[in-house]
């Protein structure tokens, strides 16, 4: 059906209808009223035309008239049919029925198919253009625009393959160079006057825009990619199509372009082969000595009005005294040559001029001289040069480099003279007094020493900042130095913002790069960004503050020191990290043999009871449906949580100064009731992920680094026999397991990944699923995970659903973890072990003792097994931090296996040794190859041989036995430490403190909380202690009953107590408990209050008499 028109009279008076448009059976205009003013001879047509606007002249018009709900009657007249009608016969409506004419409707006789093809053969055609949902997509169709302007195409059906295919890279091509054009006028290279004739050129404008405007990483241009993009276009440009006469100019345009292209891309490999030639050099790019150019100028009579300022300046300072010539350059770079090639002055002066190189420019002196030549003094040229040349920026070699971290990497005691030093390498400063070094600074210069930061020489060099993508290699090598040198994660381990306390400034950071940097690349082709920009390439300290607008966010790394985390410190820092250090080397030294994992587990992530519960991260900005919102409820109070496991196998480089920080990184989520972390289940999972990652060929040395939790720490029993069961599991000719010092586990390589696991819960909200009727009321009446445990040890059905019921959470986890990435290489997930392959691991120690049980693994009962004891007294060494065992070697033991390793190698494998003082320097410890292979004790370990001093945050009157209200457990030694308040503890802040003993680790020396927390100021615990300090003697006397079982006063444990004698109960009022292990390890049973009545009655007897 042909358009039609509807009108509804609305007011035969007024001329009022309502009006809609058909066109073959579809509405064209909808009802609409419309208002044509009445005439004499009012005809439809008069409606038609008022409604249509005269748009369908060339249609015929039928004509319909009705009155609903009655059919529509035809109107034999049509348009010329009077109005009246509608008043007469009553109807309301009017449709226009629109028709083509009788020439419009007759169809043309068709060619046949033969003379179709022949012409669609001829046909020259264009690629279709896109549609323009981009700024690339503006450069294709603008381009095939060009093309059509140009009167050239492709024939036979070409323009879809051919045509688009060349189209598509020369737009990628001018894509890639369009922000850059200006280096290629700049450098007198073409891109061909064809392409002017684009429309946003021709308008002096970029097509990507993206790039000035977004806030993004501005890429260079590369040399491998111009020339790829070049060959592309080219090989499109020589095939037979190109070769048509039509398009003759235009491939001579596209050579032009390929041309500059490549001639670009030729300088781009000329100035970098330059580059790494000066890189290379022993000596610098420049050096006063062989850049230095001194001449004197002499005097005029009439000089330009733009020298006069310097000529006045001149005239007000003496002889021989040096002027800086900065402050009286124009801007201009082409003015500032002009000024000093036409320098003009009425007296004779003398210019030094030292070209820095780069983007530095040229340092610029003057100086007046007397115009008499014999009262000219050579002596006062050569000391006004000196003092300039003190001046100047001095640019450090790498073995200057060398030399400091040679000096400085195994420092034993940082004394005030030893920051004294180290300040003036750092400054040069040599007057610095010890007073005048800051707390804050001797941190900073204390953290640089412990971390072995080798780059802690200042550069002086400054440059200019761009907002592009020219310091690419810059900051590749800013983020591959943080993921390298041990930077401390946030303590509460919320998000993945790193805290990076490892220069005194801005500047010293960016020299550390520029050296970095020089090792790797010839100095001067890697431009280098100016302090400001960046500082501004790091996360602001305040993200409220107005100043965080400018901050780009590249790093996740804050420039500040970590007060949280270092306000604790303890005396084997140092020692640890020389232990570190050792371990390190040891595996270099043995590389190709050798296994080094790094292990640690993060927090618990709690699991929602009918609600959604945040997994804790900190959530930052998160892409949600705008529809919905992203909610979860508080985490505290949940009883079921996951423990993620890391298990991080260290790719082991050739130098110690290279990284340690890749590899593969293996993952588990622990049950948290039925899963506990434990050393057995620990080493259970190494073997697993051992046999996963080597794929059965298991190096024969294993290297292990944990942080010092009870799981972990070696000087446990549990921790021992798990660790010689993994021996002899894996067959290792030798394991060495160490641990971090106390409250330094950030520097365990494995904390490195918490920030990435982060990534993976951020803005997730954990909820189990439902369980069955039965086990839901009884999980109701449960409260804490010994009740939990306790409960389903006697109901298996509560047991097996609870199991089941977390099992998809448990999935979800892993599927997000597995989609992260550490450089590249995939996070792997494993199961974690359940209890019959822990138990089936553990059995492989009865070789050596069939009496061992796995729940039987304390010190004092291990004490007591003969053949264990022999075991490793012959194949282990155990220290305060490490843990050795290694195969004896005997064709006689019937416990080791064959080694593994070549002869020659296991020969030359010895212990590793514990950090003794160097004989050439007694403040440093000595290096790993002098004490390696030698006879070493850690006699040297700073807590065997200094005390703490015993000063507390909190008042002596509150540290009391009446003042005790809990206690909390130290995850380190297990020794139970004591809280104190001044009052007693309301409702609520009896709940926070529940809430932070089970939620947070706590450390012996450590404060209980941080410092924003309610408590901080309300309970306390003794901060000046460690775990080698005894137990308190208030947590004996405290009113607190049930709690206060008898314990070893000196380990804390309730191991077998040793009986007092009777002469002792006879002479002291207080005895405190001692176990027999440390009664045998030469501790007394510790006394107090010595019982005085003899000694007063006879001072009684001698006053009577």
């Amino acid at each position: 059906m042909l358009p039609a028109t509807m009108f509804d009279f609305l007011s035969h008076k007024m001329g009022f209808f309502v009006v809609c448009v058909l066109k073959e059976a579809k509405t064209v205009i909808s009802d609409k009223v419309v208002k044509v003013s009445p005439t004499d001879s009012f005809q439809f047509h008069d409606i038609f035309n008022a409604a249509t606007n005269e748009q369908f002249e060339s249609y015929g018009v039928q004509v319909f008239l009705r009155k609903p709900p009655e059919k529509w009657v035809y109107v034999e007249e049509g348009l010329e049919g009077d109005i009246s009608m509608l008043f007469e016969l009553k109807f309301t409506h009017i449709k226009f029925v629109l028709e083509a004419t009788e020439a419009s409707v007759q169809e043309p006789q068709g060619p046949n198919a033969f003379d179709l093809l022949m012409r669609n053969s001829q046909l020259v055609c264009l690629p279709e253009q896109r549609k323009e949902d981009t700024r690339r997509d503006l450069l294709y169709n603008d381009i095939i625009k060009l093309l059509q302007s140009k009167e050239v195409g492709w024939k036979s059906g070409t323009h879809s393959t051919l045509g688009k295919s060349f189209v598509e890279r020369l737009t990628a091509a001018l894509w890639y160079i369009d922000p850059h054009c200006t280096k290629f006028t700049e450098r007198s290279l073409s891109l061909g006057e064809f392409f002017d004739g684009l429309n946003q050129y021709r308008h002096d404008q970029h097509y990507n825009l993206f790039y000035f405007t977004g806030r993004h990483a501005k890429y260079n241009l590369m040399r491998d990619k111009l020339e790829q993009l070049a060959s592309s276009l080219e090989l499109s440009a020589v095939q037979p199509w190109a070769t048509n006469e039509q398009w003759c100019n235009i491939t001579e345009e596209v050579f032009i372009l390929t041309s500059s292209m490549q001639k670009y891309a030729s300088n781009l490999e000329k100035i970098n082969k330059s580059m790494k030639q000066i890189h290379l050099s022993d000596t610098p790019a420049r050096h006063p000595a062989n850049d230095l150019i001194v001449y004197t100028i002499d005097s005029c009579r009439k000089i330009d009005a733009q020298y006069k300022q310097l000529q006045d300046h001149l005239l007000n300072v003496d002889y021989y005294t040096e002027v800086d010539l900065e402050s009286f350059l124009p801007k201009d770079a082409i003015q500032r040559y002009r000024y000093i090639k036409d320098l003009q002055i009425q007296f004779p002066v003398t210019l030094y001029r030292y070209y820095q190189g780069n983007y530095l420019g040229t340092i610029n002196y003057i100086w007046k001289v007397p115009s008499n030549s014999e009262v000219q003094s050579e002596t006062a040229h050569a000391r006004v040069i000196t003092t300039i040349q003190e001046k100047l920026p001095q640019y450090f070699s790498r073995q200057m480099r060398k030399n400091v971290l040679k000096k400085y990497s195994l420092v034993k005691t940082i004394t005030p003279a030893i920051l004294r030093i180290l300040y003036y390498d750092l400054t040069g400063d040599a007057a610095v007094a010890s007073n005048s070094i800051s707390k804050e600074l001797e941190e900073r210069l204390r953290l640089m020493l412990e971390l072995e930061d080798p780059s802690i020489i200042c550069d002086l060099r400054q440059n200019n900042g761009f907002k592009g993508t020219k310091f690419d290699t810059f900051w590749n090598e800013m983020n591959a130095y943080f993921n390298e040198n041990l930077p401390a994660v946030n303590d509460r381990r919320h998000g993945n913002v790193l805290y990076m306390p490892l220069a005194i400034s801005i500047r010293d950071l960016r020299n550390i790069f520029i050296q970095r940097l020089d090792e790797k690349f010839v100095p001067g082709t890697i431009l280098i960004p100016s302090e400001e920009w960046i500082h501004l390439q790091f996360q602001p300290t305040n993200p409220i503050a107005k100043s965080a607008k400018q901050y780009t966010g590249r790093f996740n790394i804050k420039f500040m020191v970590q007060a949280r985390q270092l306000r604790k410190d303890h005396p084997d820092t140092h020692y640890c990290a020389t232990l570190f250090r050792y371990l390190r080397e040891f595996a270099i030294l043995y590389r190709q043999y050798v296994s080094f994992i790094c292990a640690d587990d993060k927090h618990k992530v709690p699991i929602g009871e009918g609600v959604n519960t945040s997994t804790g991260v900190r959530n930052k900005k998160t892409m949600v449906f705008q529809e919905t919102s992203l909610v979860a409820c508080d985490h505290d109070f949940t009883k079921l949580s996951l423990t993620p496991s890391v298990i991080f196998f260290c790719n082991i480089p050739e130098s110690i100064e290279n990284s340690f920080y890749s590899g593969k990184v293996f993952v588990s989520f622990k049950d948290t009731v039925f899963q506990s972390s434990s050393a057995i289940r620990h080493t259970t999972e190494f073997y697993n992920a051992i046999s996963t990652y080597h794929s059965g060929n298991i190096p024969p040395i294993l290297c292990l680094y944990t942080d010092g939790g009870p799981d972990h720490r070696t000087i446990f029993g549990s921790v021992q026999i798990s660790l010689i069961c993994l021996f002899l599991h894996g067959d290792f000719d030798m394991l060495i397991a160490m641990r971090t010092a106390p409250h330094h586990s950030w520097t365990n390589p494995a904390e490195r990944i918490m920030s990435i696991l982060n990534l993976g819960l951020q803005g997730v909200a954990l909820v189990r699923d439902v369980m069955g009727p039965e086990s839901e009321t009884a999980f109701a009446k449960l409260d804490t995970l010994d009740e939990i445990r306790t409960a389903a040890k006697t109901n298996p059905t509560l047991q097996n659903d609870l199991r089941e019921c977390i099992k998809r959470v448990q999935q979800l986890l892993e599927g997000r973890t597995e989609r992260l990435v550490l450089h590249n290489e995939p996070i792997q997930c494993y199961n974690p072990a359940d209890e019959t392959t822990i138990d089936e691991f553990f059995n492989i120690i009865l070789l050596i003792d069939q009496t061992l049980k796995i729940s039987e693994t304390t010190s004092d009962i291990l004490s007591k097994k003969t053949h264990l004891q022999q075991f490793m007294k012959t194949h282990c060494r155990q220290r305060q931090y490490v843990f050795q065992i290694k195969k004896c070697g005997q064709s006689s033991c019937t416990i080791c296996k064959s080694v593994q390793l070549p002869h020659d190698v296991f020969d030359s494998l010895d212990w590793l040794p514990d950090p003794i003082p160097s004989t050439v320097d007694k403040d440093h410890y000595a290096k790993f190859q002098t004490v390696y292979q030698s006879e070493t004790t850690e006699q040297h370990r700073p807590t065997l041989i200094t005390t703490i001093a015993n000063s507390e945050r909190a008042s002596s009157s509150i540290l009391v036995n009446t003042r005790v209200r809990e206690f909390i457990q130290c995850f380190q030694c297990g020794r139970m430490r004591c809280l104190y308040s001044e009052r007693a503890l309301s409702a609520e802040d009896k709940i926070a403190c529940q809430i932070a003993i089970d939620n947070w680790d706590y450390s012996c020396g450590s404060p209980l909380v941080p410092e924003d927390h309610i408590l901080y100021n309300k309970v306390f615990v003794r901060e000046k202690i460690s775990c080698e300090t005894p137990m308190e003697l208030a947590y004996y006397s405290c009113r607190k009953s049930n709690v206060n079982c008898d314990v070893c006063y000196w380990c804390g444990h309730d191991n077998e107590l040793a009986v007092p004698s009777e002469s002792l109960k006879s002479k002291y009022k207080s005895l405190y408990p001692c176990c027999n292990l440390c009664r045998n390890a030469g501790k007394d049973i510790f006394v107090r209050g010595e019982i005085k009545t003899n000694t007063r009655a006879a001072k009684r007897r001698k006053i009577n008499n």
